[in-house]
């Protein structure tokens, strides 16, 4: 007569020792965390920069190209040693960059979310907005979100200014 294999209770197949079964749990875990694992370093959860401000930021050594989400939001330069970028913030909200080496895969990965400064300051009359900066007095300054004709009198005076300090006028 042929030896038959104890029987689980539970499930009539055959009965599978407590450890084996806990081995074949942790090996399936382990193999789907090493396939599922992502290539990309997280270099920060978020990047805060403030608008209308650079900041520079370390990044792999290895990094030759740039990838923005939305350049209305942050514009990224690289600078010539490779290891660092210049993050400027240029519009409110959140995007994200991706940091590629020389072959085109990725290096690094990165969240930005640009914020407005902490000198600001709003005044809001209905829809119309016009903002200040108040450092250490409040003075006009052209912002996004500002009232159309309020931002095109300050951004036109800060244009005029310029052209006067250059000598373009």
């Amino acid at each position: 007569m042929a030896s038959r294999a104890p029987r689980s209770c539970l499930t009539q197949f055959p009965a599978v020792p407590v450890a084996a079964r806990s081995f074949n749990w942790l090996a399936l875990i382990a193999v789907t965390i090493c396939c599922h694992a992502t290539p990309l370093r997280a270099m920060e959860d978020i990047l805060v920069v403030t608008i209308d401000q650079a900041r520079i930021v370390k990044v792999p050594p290895a990094t030759e190209t740039l990838i923005v989400g939305n350049a209305a939001i942050a514009d990224l330069t690289l600078l010539k040693q490779g290891a660092a970028i210049v993050v400027t913030g240029k519009g409110f909200g959140e995007t994200n960059f991706i940091a590629l080496d020389g072959a085109g895969g990725p290096l690094a990965q990165s969240l930005i979310r640009v914020v407005s400064g902490k000198n600001a300051f709003l005044v809001q009359r209905g829809l119309d907005r016009q903002s200040y900066s108040c450092a250490p007095q409040c003075l006009p300054t052209a912002k996004l979100g500002d009232d159309i004709k309020y931002f095109g009198d300050v951004s036109g005076q800060v244009k005029d200014h310029n052209a006067q300090a250059t000598g373009l006028q």
